[in-house]
């Protein structure tokens, strides 16, 4: 007997589209970015992106064979479309201080909220595709530590390209340059390797599983906003898409840039990845890692 997913999670992804939806071509009628603004993504790919989104949703269960590839393609354009949520906290915090920070203070108020609605709709959607996936596969029982081990080693080059900068380096370092200790870039990454150690070993039970799992949650979200904004960015500059403020002219700069802010990318999939595993070792049938510790353990 098969059992249908909760409506839930769908009524979540059509709203949150919806919502996304309504605010990006709110946004296409308006001015075009300016200044700092036009890092963000074009103004087209969040209604798009949320397009995509409905869509999938409106195919259901009934295709899932379509319906996952077509929600996974709305994931990655609405991320695209929040890229660089996590700048906009930075932002506002300068415009309310009053700390002078240039173009970057000056706060896009429209884009602020489309980026926050199409990061509330990329992750109601990934929960919808994920959902509807799970139908078409087994229970996952091997390959668990895989995204440990990738976002573990993706934690690495964006805060030794930090200290790099700060013992003095000078390729590829901005000017002008402050050389104060990264303190944030360390405290942050480092507190990103512990949530996916959490989420990747025995499970765990009680009040400290919800805060572990929405750690992960904000993580990979905050890491794909960030890693989406540049890497999707300077490829859509390269292919012409859109005409974005970055210097093609940079040379190996522009390597380095891809490689640091890659790894923003892949850490935020692999978190991404351990919480979907994570929310997956409570439901029935999955494989539960806290008793196989347990016998492991016992065997050795």
């Amino acid at each position: 007997m098969t059992t249908r997913p909760s409506p839930v999670p769908a009524v979540l992804a059509v709203l949150s589209c919806l919502a996304a939806l309504a605010a990006g071509a709110l946004q296409l009628r308006g001015a075009p970015p300016t200044g700092y603004a036009e890092v963000f993504a074009p103004v087209w790919v969040a209604p798009v992106a949320a397009v995509a989104g409905l869509v999938a949703v409106g195919l259901g269960t009934r295709l899932p064979r379509v319906t996952v590839p077509v929600g996974w393609a709305a994931v990655v354009l609405l991320f695209w479309g929040s890229g660089g949520l996590a700048l906009e906290g930075f932002r506002a915090f300068f415009a309310v201080t009053g700390i002078p920070a240039g173009d970057f203070a000056e706060v896009d108020v429209p884009g602020m909220v489309v980026r926050t609605l199409s990061a509330l709709a990329a992750v109601t959607t990934v929960l919808y595709t994920w959902g509807v996936g799970r139908r078409l596969r087994p229970a996952a029982r091997g390959g668990r530590h895989r995204p440990r081990y990738l976002a573990l080693a993706m934690c690495v080059p964006y805060p030794s390209l930090k200290v790099y900068w700060w013992l003095g380096g000078t390729f590829g370092r901005p000017e002008p340059h402050t050389g104060g200790v990264p303190w944030m870039e360390l405290v942050l990454f480092a507190t990103g390797a512990l949530v996916v150690l959490g989420l990747t070993g025995p499970v765990v039970e009680g009040r400290l599983r919800p805060a572990l799992l929405a750690a992960g949650w904000l993580g990979s979200t905050a890491a794909l906003t960030m890693g989406a904004l540049m890497v999707f960015g300077t490829l859509s500059q390269l292919l012409g898409v859109s005409d974005g403020p970055v210097d093609l002219d940079a040379g190996a700069v522009i390597g380095l840039v891809a490689m640091t802010y890659g790894s923003w990318l892949v850490v935020g999939v692999a978190l991404l990845a351990a919480t979907l595993q994570a929310h997956d070792d409570r439901r029935p049938g999955a494989p539960n890692r806290a008793v196989g510790d347990r016998v492991l353990r016992g065997a050795a």
